[in-house]
């Protein structure tokens, strides 16, 4: 999937921590304005694809979570119908909104995947745990929702899979915790190239230069792990090769 616009979680405008009456009125008012209106077929959330990731931005020496959230749509009336999704937690009065200048598009025909990459809390925070409304809205107003469940990892925890790299001549070591790790490469301008699988043993420059030989010319990289039991991705980078 595709990275889209950066989406932060918002809060309503004021101090940063408004008065609860205040947030509710405008999550009352997010909801009305998502009951359907009967003006045409409603849309349908057909599946749905979410994962947690901590990110570890090595330039500026951050860590921080995010949430991955993309859902399968489908609208009898068109793709160009749908308008909005919302992601809502309305224990913790949180929302968030994605549309057409703001998700990230993957896939054709019948197989459109919109949603981000970039989700994140106001303050850098881990996910509260609960549950999660997903509203799908097109532009007569009709909608769908569907519900999830986050049971969040703890940023202390999660460091736990961040890989530990070494760059040796001409080889990359990745150690960690995580039960598998990839390289993704990226050319001198940032642009995203290719995935490399790195176990237990180094892999070597060559690999990537034979499928990728611009690279020669020095690129970056990422790591990406994936903790299935934990619904978990960690993402360390960037690193960089020097010609």
């Amino acid at each position: 999937m595709t990275t889209g616009r950066k989406v932060s979680a918002m809060r309503p405008p004021g101090s940063p921590h408004p008065p609860a009456g205040t947030v509710r009125l405008l999550l009352f008012l997010i909801l009305a304005m998502l009951l359907p209106s009967c003006t045409g077929e409603p849309p349908e959330i057909v599946r749905v694809f979410w994962r947690l990731n901590l990110v570890e931005q090595r330039e500026q020496d951050l860590s921080y979570q995010t949430l991955s959230l993309f859902i399968k749509p489908n609208d009898p009336d068109g793709f160009e119908d749908i308008e909005e999704v919302f992601l809502i937690n309305e224990e913790q009065e949180l929302f968030w909104r994605l549309d057409g200048e703001s998700w990230a598009q993957s896939g054709s025909e019948q197989e459109i995947w919109i949603g981000s990459n970039s989700l994140k809390m106001p303050d850098g925070a881990s996910f509260p745990a609960g549950e999660y409304r997903i509203l799908l809205r097109d532009v007569g107003g009709d909608s769908a929702e569907q519900t999830i469940r986050l049971t969040p990892v703890s940023t202390r925890e999660a460091k736990r899979y961040l890989p530990q790299v070494t760059i040796e001549g001409l080889r990359i070591s990745v150690k960690g915790q995580a039960p598998e790790y990839q390289l993704w490469v990226y050319d001198s301008g940032g642009r995203y190239l290719a995935a490399f699988p790195v176990g237990r043993d180094p892999l070597g420059l060559e690999s990537i230069y034979s499928s990728q030989p611009p690279l020669r010319e020095g690129f970056s990289f990422k790591v990406y792990g994936f903790v299935e039991n934990r619904n978990l991705g960690v993402t360390s980078g960037p690193y960089y090769i020097k010609p």
